[in-house]
Parts: structure tokens; C-alpha cells; sequence
């Protein structure tokens, strides 16, 4: 691939121009940056706890589950549309 063909200007009309994305699409993706970070963060602190030899509370796996169900849903929510 040239370097002429990626500078090539956008053609056509995004998405949001042609009415694709919704309020509803919006809030999924939301929540899905949402439930990922919760996920991310809860994993992080729940591999600490594990290898660091300190104790672990029982909050960080429970998050760690939900903020990965959450970010997968809301991934399978904007994708399907």
C-alpha cells in the first residue's frame, strides 16, 4: 500500500450523518469503557493480592466478574447494531 493511498482524504458520509448511531448505542458504548475499566482495575488489584501474599478482599473477584460481563454485553450491544 502507497503512502498515497492512505493520505487520501475520507469519502462518503460517517456514520452519525446517516442516522446509525443512537442515544441507546452511545450509553452501550459507555458502558462498555465502563465494565472494562472496572474489570481491569478489579483484576489488577485481585493478581496483588494473589501473588503479593496479602490479603485479598472478596470485592475484587466479584467486580472483576461484573465489570467483565458488563464490558462483554455492552461490546455485543454495539456490535450487533
Amino acid at each position: 500500500m502507497a503512502l498515497d493511498d492512505l493520505q487520501q482524504p475520507n469519502i462518503g458520509e460517517p456514520d452519525f450523518a446517516k442516522g446509525a448511531s443512537s442515544p441507546g448505542l452511545k450509553m452501550c458504548a459507555i458502558l462498555t469503557t465502563i465494565g472494562f475499566a472496572i474489570f481491569w482495575v478489579s483484576a489488577l488489584f485481585t493478581v496483588a493480592g494473589v501473588v503479593g501474599g496479602s490479603g485479598m478482599h472478596w470485592s475484587m473477584p466479584v467486580l472483576c466478574v461484573i465489570g467483565l460481563a458488563v464490558g462483554i454485553f455492552g461490546r455485543r450491544r454495539v456490535e450487533c447494531r
